[in-house]
């Protein structure tokens, strides 16, 4: 924008639109339409001379380079710029069209309002409206028919961007729904890795217990002594019970995966807080060995919850506990990179029961969390980490399952520099 007289920049923009916009030469039509905004809208002065976009608006400038049969001339009498901003102009204007037809010349006034942008250090387009006056129209076409007209045309403009409105919501709201099934699954990934080592310890017992249970039973086959025959009976029948035992621990673990990935809520059910979060603790200790063999981090367990109860769906808060320990997890070690060897990382998972609630809080000695993404950090799609690593929505499911499925509350407790602690409170009344 010039300096000393802004106006000026507005009022040559506009003049070198008006006359590219005539020229019916290709460069100086590709010069006008690329001064014109995708955005754009314009009205011209007949009835349903309505532009809803740039595209519109090219095909209506070819069709008046074919149709142009007369020589004319293009004069612009006088112009009005209002600078409304560094970036934001209108002006109101007159042009004259002569056209020399072979008995006569035409004169044509139409005036012109123009909206322009300033973007990229130029003046574009955004939006024009042509009138004449009355005097120069047909009865029919008077500026009242015109407004008319153009009045019921914007009603229809508007019941079309208000479809296409609730058509981009209901698109929207179908793709929070896949995100929010995408991170539950990201969850569910992290989670197998840790369920695979705790499946695989039942799964010995039942291999193990099964190949004695054989060899048992060919001990049998030799044996005649009735008291021997009763010994080996009774080994076979407590291996029996011990298969079936931990079949029944490698059921509940597939089971567990199973609702972890289920999607919506579960079912309510009355469990022992610290034995909830113990055991997500080891899923999500095994998981992250499983995922980063060489990961050196100590994982305290404070659990002093004294045998609480708390009515939960206990595969929604799993998700919770595993989201805050990945979390925990991934700031210690980026600590653990900045600082090397020097750095001993720590996560802490404690209970504890107060008056008419429980406690669980993950805390961790990594960087911290700055002031500005503290208040943050529960936003939907807010993420400090790099690009294709996270959705941004754990955090925002955490606190919602926690807060609105349970009657919670989920807290940050942070000191830059000093580490993080995310606090869940669960009503146990």
């Amino acid at each position: 924008m010039s300096e000393t007289d802004p106006e000026a920049d507005v009022r040559a923009a506009i003049h070198a639109l008006l006359h590219d916009w005539v020229d019916s030469s290709p460069e100086a039509t590709e010069r006008f339409l690329g001064a014109v905004r995708p955005s754009f809208t314009g009205y011209g002065t007949g009835p349903g001379d309505y532009y809803a976009d740039a595209g519109e608006l090219r095909e209506m400038v070819v069709r008046e380079h074919a149709g142009m049969s007369y020589p004319f001339t293009l004069d612009i009498p006088w112009t009005t710029v209002h600078v409304l901003s560094e970036t934001a102009a209108v002006a109101v204007g007159e042009i004259a069209v002569t056209i020399e037809l072979p008995d006569e010349t035409v004169v044509e006034r139409p005036r012109f309002t123009f909206a322009l942008r300033r973007e990229g250090g130029r003046w574009m387009l955004a939006h024009f409206h042509f009138s004449v006056p009355d005097a120069m129209q047909e009865d029919r076409d008077t500026m009242n028919d015109l407004l008319d007209t153009r009045t019921r045309q914007l009603q229809a403009e508007v019941e079309r961007r208000t479809a296409e409105l609730n058509a981009a919501v209901d698109d929207l709201k179908a793709a929070q729904a896949r995100l929010v099934q995408q991170e539950k699954m990201a969850s569910l990934g992290q989670l197998t890795a840790g369920i695979a080592h705790e499946i695989k310890n039942p799964l010995n017992f039942v291999t193990n217990f099964a190949g004695l249970s054989v060899e048992l039973v060919g001990d049998l086959d030799q044996v005649d002594d009735p008291e021997e025959r009763a010994e080996i009976l009774a080994d076979l029948r407590t291996n029996a019970e011990k298969i079936q035992s931990h079949g029944r621990r490698a059921d509940s673990i597939v089971r567990a995966m199973m609702a972890h990935a289920r999607s919506g809520s579960g079912n309510r059910q009355t469990v022992v807080l610290d034995d909830l979060v113990a055991e997500y603790a080891d899923l999500a200790w095994h998981g992250l060995k499983a995922r980063k063999p060489n990961a050196k981090v100590e994982v305290r367990r404070q659990l002093a919850a004294e045998g609480a109860e708390v009515d939960i769906v206990p595969e929604e808060i799993g998700r919770v506990l595993i989201n805050l320990l990945d979390n925990a997890f991934d700031a210690v070690a980026e600590r653990a990179e900045a600082e090397g060897s020097g750095y001993a990382p720590t996560v802490t998972v404690s209970t504890r029961r107060t008056d008419g609630a429980v406690e669980v809080r993950v805390t961790d000695n990594g960087p911290g969390l700055p002031e500005a993404v503290r208040g943050r950090v529960f936003e939907p799609f807010f993420t400090t980490k790099p690009t294709g690593e996270g959705t941004g929505l754990g955090l925002s499911l955490a606190h919602e399952v926690v807060a609105q499925g349970h009657g919670g509350a989920l807290e940050v407790e942070d000191v830059e520099g000093e580490g993080a602690t995310f606090l869940v409170t669960l009503p146990t009344g």
